[in-house]
């Protein structure tokens, strides 16, 4: 009986060293990874990126994001509510990965709707009518010219001219650099305050925010 109580300490005893090193070193690659963001916060917001809040609070949330990204659609109404919400405190970011087939397509025709002050509306509609675009193995990009002729004073023959800007190729290579140099690999990748979000959903955006907000 002795010697099986001393097997339960000793295996109660390796279960708490191994859950201890665990967390040390989970809570060391989470601090780790803050320090290297910082070290690159140059990366993370450029002049040419677009912005919108008023950022009263001086904090930034930056989404780097793929228009053809199935992720990135479902978790657009999220950014949308909490801009909404958090307009007045907070900057959003727009960063880019192109990582699809058409991405680069689509980011051409939002970075050319900034000119009509028209961006909201075409990212809106990029990702409402994905699936219809963007489907696999039968992409028609070539659609988005239709889907967005419905936005009231979009002038889409312009948009068409305006997106042939090769400005546009430069700022997609820039953030592709960028998101590599900050290790971001897949879409949605959101940054708070230099922060990485590491659970995708509502609540840990929302959570993060406000601890910025009211701390």
């Amino acid at each position: 009986m002795q010697n099986k109580k001393l097997v339960l300490s000793s295996i109660l005893v390796l279960v708490l060293i191994f859950l201890g090193l665990g967390y040390f070193y989970k809570n060391n690659e989470v601090k780790k990874e803050e320090l290297q963001t910082k070290s690159n916060s140059n990366s993370l917001i450029r002049d040419h990126s677009i912005k919108f809040g008023d950022n009263k609070k001086n904090i930034s949330v930056v989404e780097f994001l793929d228009p053809e990204c199935e992720s990135c659609a479902l978790f657009h109404p999220i950014m949308r509510k909490l801009y909404k919400e958090y307009h007045e405190e907070i900057q959003l970011v727009v960063r880019y990965v192109p990582n699809h087939k058409n991405s680069r397509f689509a980011i051409k025709i939002l970075e050319a709707s900034r000119i009509q002050n028209k961006y909201e509306e075409v990212l809106s509609v990029i990702f409402e009518k994905q699936p219809l675009w963007a489907q696999h193995n039968n992409e028609k990009p070539e659609l988005l010219w239709e889907f967005l002729a419905v936005i009231p004073d979009l002038d889409i023959n312009k948009l068409k001219e305006d997106s042939k800007n090769p400005e546009i190729e430069k700022i997609m290579d820039i953030d592709t650099q960028d998101a590599n140099q900050l290790n971001v690999r897949g879409t949605p990748t959101i940054f708070v305050n230099e922060k990485r979000l590491s659970v995708l959903s509502q609540k840990d955006l929302f959570d993060m925010v406000e601890s910025e907000i009211y701390k």
